[in-house]
């Protein structure tokens, strides 16, 4: 494996370093798409192969539009013939017509998005019959029936695809569109995603990102405040190295996570100042470039951190990771913005509760985030009772995934208290109802792992790398308790245990925790390799225990921070 910094030098937080950085994570996902499906690496997906390899053509186009005087005529020549060839019924590369809440609507966007931005590239060059082709296939994505949630920007977004290239549409379809996204506005810049209450990063990568491409491409600008109100809310998510603290659904799109600074941009909205959004987009981009996230050849890798297949949801293909350049919409602003211009300011400590979105973040005095969270498990995607339902995420340490087995190292519970009736197969949070947030931070959270079994959890935050869980149980069965810490890296660790608390550092990072009620044991895990965001191989320190019949208080403290 590689990295961006390996693979393409240097990271310039420049506009010039900006566009480079777009067209060369951009060619080599072209550059094999080109080759045709046949060449498509097979990755596990719930999709077709023919729309997994049409993720891979269409994505970069997030990145190589807004950056498109930096493309090289030759890539612009090759992604315009190949969208030609997959866009042809006639031709073996086709591929598909687009069906009702069809995966095929969402590439469209990408399309529709790139034929406003770039036409003289994808559009202007092609022959009648090519133009034919594209303006009928988006026409169809336009009309057809998308999935009730961010979705319904997709066809929006084709249809000004369709605006550009001269083709008609009903301007009823976009209208509805709009109405309904509207609808699922949860207060304080938040939307539901679709009905459910779902909230994490499909904010600012699709909902804010897309209302503010909308705004600058239409004038309409229904979507520009409740942007502007989150932006001064997600600040809070950021860690002052330019980590976005991981959580929610999705994290493979991995720096799309800071597409919203740039669409701000993009659209001309100062919702925080130009210096603060500079930043905080700089910063994390900056973070990843060095991570070992490209596969040989140069492709983003499908994972977090390095290349891990086993945390990522059942949509992700080898092409999806390309909706990470949408970081780069803040190209649309040209080099003389603020934006680009600005010094970068740092961030500084904070505990922001956001009750809309159910979570508390704290930026500590070390600069790194913890999420605290009331938003419960969401049961649809692949690993949803992880990335939704722990207590705690950590823009230092990460997460991990359970995964099937015995014992507390398949559980991996970093940032999650789980049980057991026979310390062998554990057992957490899933169906619970959302948290009730309270302006002080304080996060509380009622769930019940099973009918006779009711756990109130309380968190709160503190601004020196700290935050407690208090967790009153009242039980009608005997129970194994489990109950971890933050990972850190397991080569090169070490660890101490005193009383009732233990330390572990490796590689600089500080991961402790103390039983403040003393009546649990510490220890030291290896949770299975593969399971965490960031790291192959981890440790955990966590805190065991048994529990009899009746009511319990657990409490403890969890620190992460730089040795």
């Amino acid at each position: 494996m590689t990295s961006p910094l390996r693979a393409f030098g240097p990271l310039e937080p420049t506009f010039n370093g900006w566009r480079d950085a777009a067209a060369a994570l951009g060619r080599p996902a072209v550059d094999l798409a080109a080759r045709g499906p046949d060449e498509m690496p097979v990755t596990m997906s719930n999709h077709s192969h023919l729309e997994n390899w049409f993720e891979l053509l269409t994505r970069p186009l997030w990145g190589l539009a807004p950056a498109k005087s930096a493309v090289p005529q030759d890539l612009w020549d090759t992604l315009a013939a190949t969208l030609a060839r997959a866009l042809d019924p006639g031709d073996a590369w086709y591929i598909g017509d687009v069906g009702p809440r069809d995966q095929r609507c969402v590439e469209s966007a990408a399309v529709g998005q790139a034929l406003v931005l770039a036409p003289e590239h994808l559009w202007d060059p092609l022959p009648p019959k090519a133009k034919d082709h594209i303006a009928a296939w988006l026409a169809q994505a336009y009309a057809t029936e998308v999935i009730d949630s961010n979705w319904r920007f997709f066809p929006v977004l084709a249809g000004h695809g369709l605006d550009a290239i001269g083709a008609a549409r009903d301007p009823a379809i976009a209208a509805a569109h709009l109405k309904r996204l509207g609808e699922f506005h949860l207060g304080d810049g938040v939307y539901e995603d679709g009905p459910g209450n779902r909230v994490d990063y499909y904010n600012p990568f699709a909902f804010h990102t897309y209302g503010l491409l909308h705004y600058r491409i239409s004038g309409d600008d229904r979507f520009v405040a409740p942007a502007a109100a989150f932006a001064r809310r997600f600040r809070s998510w950021f860690a002052t190295d330019g980590a976005g603290v991981p959580y929610g659904r999705s994290l493979g799109y991995r720096f799309a996570q800071g597409s919203l600074w740039g669409a701000l941009a993009a659209a001309d909205v100062e919702a925080v100042p130009w210096a603060e959004a500079a930043g905080f987009s700089r910063r994390h981009l900056e973070w990843w470039w060095d991570k070992p996230i490209l596969e040989p050849d140069g492709r983003l890798s499908v994972g977090y951190g390095y290349p891990n297949h086993s945390v990522v949801e059942q949509y992700l293909t080898a092409g999806s990771p390309w909706w990470a350049t949408k970081i780069f919409t803040g190209l649309l602003a040209g080099p003389d913005h603020p934006f680009w211009t600005a010094k970068a300011a740092p961030p500084g400590p904070v505990i922001e509760p956001h009750p809309p979105a159910r979570a508390v973040h704290m930026r500590d005095t070390g600069g790194n985030v913890t999420r605290l969270n009331g938003q419960s498990w969401r049961p649809m995607m692949r690993g949803g009772r992880d990335t939704y339902a722990r207590f705690a995420y950590s823009s230092l340490a990460g997460f991990s995934h359970s995964v099937d087995g015995p014992g507390l190292e398949a559980a991996a519970p970093d940032g999650a208290l789980v049980f057991s009736e026979d310390g062998r197969h554990w057992r957490g949070r899933e169906d619970s109802d959302d948290g009730v947030i309270a302006a002080d931070g304080t996060v509380t959270v009622t769930w019940s792992p099973w009918e006779d079994v009711t756990v109130v959890t309380t968190l709160e935050p503190a601004l020196d790398g700290r935050h407690s869980r208090t967790h009153v149980i009242d039980t009608a069965r005997r129970l194994h308790t489990g109950e971890g810490g933050w990972c850190v890296p397991r080569d090169g660790h070490e660890a101490a245990v005193a009383d009732h608390r233990i330390a572990v550092v490796s590689q600089g990072i500080r991961s402790e925790l103390a039983d403040d009620a003393g009546n649990r044991r510490p220890g030291l895990i290896s949770p299975m390799p593969g399971t965490h965001l960031y790291w192959p191989a981890t440790v955990l320190p966590v805190l065991t225990g048994v529990i009899e019949p009746g009511r319990h208080v657990l409490r403890a403290r969890f620190f992460a921070g730089m040795d």
